[in-house]
């Protein structure tokens, strides 16, 4: 390869870098919601949004409904960092969709905003039980019947979780061991984490 040659060689690399390297940061940052996943169904009860967000030129602001979140102490530390892992309480909660957009801005400038939206349950199941009867030779049967407004999800009896596919209702029997038992106890939680118990004795 001639001197010549190697010259052009040189400068139209030295174009190239010099050209992205003053192109600056063009991407926006990247946001994540790890906890509840977007658009499943929760109870409001001890509720925490769980996420994080990265870029490599740090993080500046994640608002939250216009609230930074980088601006409360227990975060403070946090601005600037390539990633940053966050959480917070949605301020009020009622049955039906929530909503709240979450927006997170680099060092740069670049913005990302993720709409992010969760299906409030508020309504516990409904659990209906017949009287316990007793089968002889120390064993019960328990039978019952439970439903809710979305979907169930467990169903125990004492120790013993009842298998199904996520129903509304769902009519239930089981032959208890009563041996060194006076009581026996049925909860049955929906998908939202909503819980109802009832106890039966003999």
């Amino acid at each position: 390869m001639s001197d010549k040659l190697v010259f052009v060689v040189i400068l139209i690399t030295s174009i190239v870098l010099t050209g992205c390297l003053e192109r600056g940061d063009s991407l926006a940052p990247i946001v994540t919601i790890t906890s509840p996943a977007n658009g499943t169904v929760r109870s409001a009860d001890n509720l925490i949004i769980s996420g994080y967000a990265m870029d490599d030129e740090g993080i500046v602001a994640i608002r939250v409904d216009q609230d930074d979140l980088l601006g409360f102490p227990i975060f403070q530390n946090e601005r600037g960092k390539n990633l940053v892992q966050f959480g917070f309480r949605p301020r009020q909660i009622n049955e039906g969709q929530w909503q709240s957009d979450i927006v997170v801005e680099d060092g740069n400038g670049n913005m990302t905003t993720l709409q992010y939206i969760l299906e409030i349950d508020t309504t516990p199941p409904v659990l209906e039980l017949s009287p316990i009867i007793n089968l002889g030779g120390g064993r019960w049967r328990v039978t019952g019947t439970a439903s809710d407004n979305q979907l169930l999800e467990r169903i125990s009896i004492n120790d013993t979780v009842l298998s199904f596919a996520a129903v509304q209702e769902r009519p239930f029997s089981l032959d208890v061991d009563a041996e060194g038992i006076s009581e026996v106890t049925v909860l049955v939680r929906d998908q939202a984490g909503n819980e109802v118990v009832q106890v039966l004795s003999p």
